[in-house]
C-alpha cells in the first residue's frame, strides 16, 4: 500500500516559498535527524495509556514560548494566529465573511462535487484520509492543509488576518453549557446544534444531542450547504451543515488532555498521543472537537468530510498550536525542528508492513498546491511557513 499522490500543479494561488533544506533559513540549522529513524515509542498500549480525568483548575504544562531567532528566517514576519474567544466582532465577522467567499472562488481540484474552492479542501481531505491518519505525517500533513487555506482565505479573498484558533479547552473551563461558547454563537460564531434526529449511531457515542440541519448563524442551509459527501463519495450532493453536539466527547479537549499529549519526549510520542487510538472509551483530544461537534450524524463527526464544517479548520489550528507550543519549548530544540517519526502505514506502529517516515516524506493536497517534505514543515517561520500563535 503506497501513500496516494495526485498531480502536482503549482499556482500563485498559494504564495508559500517552497524549500527543501532548513539551512535556508539563512541562519543556523539545526542537526541533521538521525540516520535511523523507528517509531517511538514502539510499544503501542504504553503510548495509548488513557488520561487522568481532569481536574479542575489544571494548570498548562508548558509555558508560552518565544521561538528564538537563530531558528527563524529573517525574511519571515510571522502573521499571528489567534484565540477565536479574542478576536474582535469585526474580526469574527470579517473571517466568516471571507469563508463564504471562498465558498464561491474558483475551484482548482478537478473534483466533481467541487464547485467552490472551499469544496476543494473538502475534497481532497477526503481523497486522502485513508493515508494521513494514525501515521507519523498526521499533524503535519494538517499543518499543510491549514496553512493553504488560511493562505487562499488572504488571497482569493482579501482576508487580512490570520486563521483563528478554537482553545476548546478554555471553553471546557468556563463553566458555560456548549450552546453558550461564543465559538457557537448565531451572530458572531458559527452557529449551533442541530435539532436532535434519531438516526444511526454505530459507534455508540454517548450523550448525541443534535443531528439535524444547523438552523442559524452564518452556515445555516440553504445560504451555506456542504457539497461533498456524506462518505468517500466526491460527486455534488449538496446537502445541509449537521452538528450533533456530545457533551461527553467534547469534553475530552481540556486540558489535563493536551498536557498529557505534551509530556512526551518527542516527535514519535508526541504524533501518537495527539491521535491516541480510535476507540470511543478512551479520551483524545483530536477527537474532541470532531465528535464532540459532529457526534454521530454531524459533517464533523464524518471522518472524510469533517472540513465540509468550517469549524473543522479552528479546531485543527488548536492542534496545530498544541504542536507548536510543545516545538518551541527550549528542552525541545532543536531536535523538534529536525525529527519526525511514525508510521507510513496507518496504524503500522510496528512496521511489520511499510516504513517510517523520514525528513524527506513528501506530502501533497492535490490540485491546491505543490509537494513539500516534512522538513519543510517542521519549522512555522521558514522559507515554507511563516506564522506564529498568540497566546488564549
Amino acid at each position: 500500500m503506497k501513500m496516494k499522490f495526485f498531480p502536482v500543479i503549482t499556482t500563485s494561488l498559494v504564495g508559500l516559498a517552497l524549500s527543501s533544506t532548513v539551512s535556508a533559513l539563512g541562519c543556523p540549522a539545526p542537526p541533521p535527524p538521525p540516520p535511523t529513524q523507528t517509531a517511538s515509542p514502539n510499544n503501542y498500549e504504553a503510548a495509548a495509556a488513557k488520561p487522568v480525568p481532569p481536574k479542575p483548575s489544571v494548570q498548562p504544562l508548558l509555558p508560552w514560548p518565544t521561538p528564538p531567532k537563530p531558528y527563524c528566517n529573517s525574511k519571515c514576519v510571522p502573521i499571528v494566529r489567534k484565540s477565536w474567544r479574542k478576536l474582535s466582532d469585526s474580526e469574527k465577522s470579517q473571517y466568516i465573511a471571507a469563508v463564504k467567499c471562498l465558498k464561491k472562488a474558483k475551484t482548482v481540484s478537478g473534483l466533481a462535487g467541487a464547485k467552490g474552492m472551499f469544496d476543494d479542501f473538502q475534497g481532497i481531505h477526503s481523497v486522502q484520509t485513508p493515508n494521513i491518519h494514525w501515521v507519523g505525517h498526521f499533524i503535519l500533513w494538517h499543518r499543510y492543509f491549514l496553512a493553504v487555506y488560511e493562505n487562499a482565505l488572504r488571497k482569493q479573498c482579501g482576508y487580512a488576518g490570520a486563521q483563528p484558533y478554537w482553545d476548546w479547552e478554555t471553553d471546557n473551563a468556563s463553566g458555560l453549557d456548549m450552546d453558550d461558547w461564543p465559538i457557537f454563537d448565531s451572530k458572531t460564531g458559527f452557529g449551533g446544534n442541530g435539532p436532535y434526529q434519531d438516526g444511526a449511531n454505530p459507534f455508540n457515542i454517548p450523550n448525541r444531542s443534535g443531528g439535524g440541519c444547523v438552523p442559524d448563524g452564518p452556515f445555516a442551509s440553504p445560504a451555506f450547504t456542504v457539497n461533498i459527501g456524506p462518505g468517500t463519495s466526491t460527486t455534488y450532493n449538496p446537502h445541509c451543515l449537521a452538528r450533533d453536539f456530545s457533551r461527553t466527547l467534547m469534553g475530552w479537549g481540556n486540558q489535563t488532555g493536551i498536557n498529557w499529549v505534551w509530556d512526551t519526549p518527542n516527535y514519535g510520542w508526541f504524533a501518537r498521543r495527539i491521535e491516541n487510538i480510535p476507540d470511543f472509551t478512551v479520551p483524545n483530544i483530536h477527537g474532541s472537537g470532531h465528535f464532540g461537534v459532529g457526534g454521530a450524524l454531524g459533517t464533523m463527526g464524518d471522518a472524510y468530510n469533517s472540513p465540509g464544517d468550517p469549524i473543522f479548520f479552528l479546531h485543527h489550528a488548536n492542534l496545530d498550536r498544541v504542536f507548536w507550543q510543545w516545538q518551541w519549548q527550549p528542552k525541545n530544540l532543536p531536535h523538534s525542528l529536525s525529527d519526525v517519526s511514525g508510521p507510513i502505514i496507518p496504524f503500522d506502529y510496528t512496521n511489520k508492513q511499510g516504513g517510517n517516515v523520514t525528513t524527506t516524506f513528501q506530502v501533497n493536497i492535490g490540485g491546491l498546491a505543490g509537494n513539500v517534505t516534512l522538513l519543510d514543515l517542521l519549522n512555522t517561520q521558514s522559507t515554507t511557513l511563516c506564522y506564529t500563535y498568540a497566546a488564549p
